[in-house]
């Protein structure tokens, strides 16, 4: 029985890809595109430069999680309104939030394939 996108992305967000880089592969699909407008700017990744982006985030937290506020699914696309809260390496004791962000995104073949996100450093 194929696994529904929602269910693809809730276990993406629920996962610990962003500081365990092994389990990358079970959630991206090898050609992932990601379309990211941040308050930095806009950037666009492949598949390569989002497992870089995810190694370079592993390095520096002990543990991230997602509190999602807001998702909303059609068939292979699915909406995500969520907060990203981090543990550091060097504060391991304090979770604190670092960003809100708002993302579609799209599911083949039961991975990720695409993502438009926006997003905004926390104030806190």
């Amino acid at each position: 029985m194929a696994v529904s996108a929602k269910k693809v992305v809730l276990n993406f967000l629920d996962s610990d890809v962003f500081v365990n880089t092994e389990l990358f592969d079970k959630y991206m699909h090898k050609d992932l595109k990601m379309n990211w407008h941040a308050s930095s700017g806009y950037r666009e990744f492949d598949y390569d430069d989002y497992y870089r982006l995810c190694q370079s985030t592993a390095a520096s937290y002990e543990s991230m999680r997602t509190e999602i506020s807001h998702i909303f699914s059609d068939k292979k696309e699915v909406a995500a309104r969520f907060t990203v809260y981090v543990r550091t390496n060097e504060n391991p004791r304090e979770e604190v939030p670092i960003g809100y962000f708002v993302s579609i995104f799209k599911v083949e073949d039961e991975k990720i394939i695409e993502v438009h996100q926006s997003s905004h450093p926390s104030q806190d």
